[in-house]
């Protein structure tokens, strides 16, 4: 049976059924050239509009890491304790990026996260030296010649096998103006009656000059040969060892006793650097000390000596902790951030690790020794925070124990070590390689010096400095330093 639209459409004529046809298609088309337009639109536009948001936030990221690792120098170098800093991490893409007034939200990127975590990689770092500490009585020889900077301590030995003879030594450095006279001195002791034995000084009771010339003469001068006559007759001659200062070629002081009743064929240990003596502030380095015997055949003397200074097998294991982002992006490779030892380290999944900063591990021989100087940040702390708002990181340094290392006092200004190995025990092999790398760089910025020597196996990453590995010497200025600090999160409300 006909219908009547069918019949309307019949009857209609041709030429209005053409139009209404293509009034039909063209709307359809219409609306399939919107729809492939939509289509190229989210397939191509906003994969690339979300890209390059997540490009600039991982730039950004970049930037902020190396921002916290300027500021946490800053405090260390500058031992600044218990001072909190605090930087601000932005976790996800900036917000014009990902939407807009007025735009249909499936036209706009969707928006990235990411994550902040602290102490979450649980790698660790051994450090063995072979070392000389302070500590007495002492049984290792310092190498003095020359002091690069400023020791603790400066020993000397002096003896004498005739304290009946005055005499001692000379030392003055080969750069600076001071000079130390050591003498064997002897001393006039007064017992302490002899005050009350010569009597009281008389007094002058005249009011002429000419009465004053005449007690003068007779009650003065009495008073003046009974107190010499006392004084040679009642008083002793000790021996001392004396010490006496010269700075400017102007004396400080003179004759300053150090040891009373100094013995024959005895040693005395004096230690020049004593705060007592001042001479801290007159020293310049490098500088070795030239000694002169005033007296040849009873005076004695060593220098260096073996006092104060312990040889050491030291080694020293801890967890570095980390501070690090864990990128979650949607259009862009995952960036994984992270500040570890004092450097920073970009990991990308599948697809490598690399040292943005190197740590703060340095090998230098500008004085003819190599230093090594070594600055081991330990992160304490836990804190996991995720999601696209801000996260801010307070940071505070709780302690900065400087050439303390594993307990013992490492001998300063000289030569401390014959060796010193660095080991990273790491939580895969990837990253074992990357340090391995950044070891190389190390030894590069060193001069690629042949006693340096850097290896990878499996998760373990290996840094060795042994200038000389036959030598008993001390050969190696080991410069240490740890850094404890301790970090929290706190989310930022937007």
């Amino acid at each position: 049976m006909m219908t009547r639209l069918t019949y309307l459409l019949i009857s209609m004529p041709s030429r209005l059924r053409d139009d209404a046809l293509s009034e039909v298609i063209g709307f359809i088309l219409i609306l399939a050239l919107i729809a492939a337009l939509a289509s190229l639109y989210l397939t191509y536009v906003v994969p690339a509009q979300g890209r390059e948001g997540e490009i600039k936030h991982m730039a950004g990221i970049n930037d902020q890491f190396l921002g916290y690792k300027t500021a946490i120098d800053s405090l260390w170098i500058n031992d600044q304790t218990n001072v909190p800093i605090s930087r601000t991490f932005t976790l996800g893409t900036i917000t014009g990026t990902t939407q807009g007034s007025f735009v249909i939200p499936i036209f706009q990127p969707y928006p990235s996260s990411g994550s902040m975590v602290v102490n979450g990689r649980g790698e660790t770092i051994t450090i063995n030296a072979d070392a000389l500490v302070q500590g007495f009585p002492g049984s290792a020889m310092p190498d003095l010649d020359p002091v690069y900077y400023e020791p603790d301590h400066l020993y000397v030995q002096v003896m004498t096998t005739n304290t009946t003879k005055g005499g001692g030594l000379i030392l003055k450095p080969t750069n600076g103006n001071w000079t130390i006279y050591l003498n064997v001195s002897s001393l006039l002791t007064p017992p302490i009656s002899s005050q009350s034995s010569v009597g009281a000084l008389p007094t002058f009771g005249g009011s002429g000059l000419n009465e004053l010339i005449s007690w003068i003469n007779s009650d003065l001068q009495n008073w003046a040969k009974n107190v010499n006559s006392t004084m040679s007759t009642s008083s002793s001659s000790t021996p001392y060892l004396t010490i006496s200062l010269n700075k400017n070629n102007l004396p400080v002081f003179t004759d300053l006793p150090v040891v009373k009743n100094v013995q024959n064929n005895a040693w005395y240990t004096l230690d020049i650097l004593d705060l007592a003596y001042g001479l801290e502030n007159q020293l310049n380095y490098p500088f070795s000390i030239f000694l002169n015997n005033s007296s040849a055949n009873w005076i004695a003397y060593r220098y260096p000596v073996s006092v104060g200074y312990v040889p050491k097998q030291i080694t020293q294991s801890h967890q570095m902790g980390s501070l690090e982002f864990l990128s979650n992006n949607k259009y862009w490779i995952q960036q994984n951030y992270y500040y570890q030892q004092g450097g920073v380290f970009l990991a990308q999944p599948n697809d490598g690790m690399v040292t943005k900063v190197l740590p703060l591990i340095s090998i230098t021989n500008q004085t003819g020794i190599p230093t090594v100087r070594i600055v081991d940040i330990t992160v304490k702390g836990s804190g996991n925070i995720g999601g696209t708002s801000p996260v801010q990181v307070i940071s505070r340094l709780d302690t900065v124990p400087q050439n303390i290392f594993n307990g013992y006092t490492l001998a300063k200004g000289i030569p401390n070590a014959k060796n010193v190995t660095v080991t990273l025990n790491l939580q895969d092999t990837a990253t074992a390689q990357m340090w391995n790398q950044t070891f190389a760089g190390i030894k590069s910025t060193a001069g690629g010096q042949s006693w340096i020597i850097n290896t990878q196996n499996g998760n373990l990453a290996t840094l060795t400095i042994d200038p000389i590995p036959s030598s008993p010497d001390y050969d190696i200025i080991l410069d240490y330093s740890q850094v404890n600090m301790s970090v929290e999160l706190q989310p930022v409300a937007i």
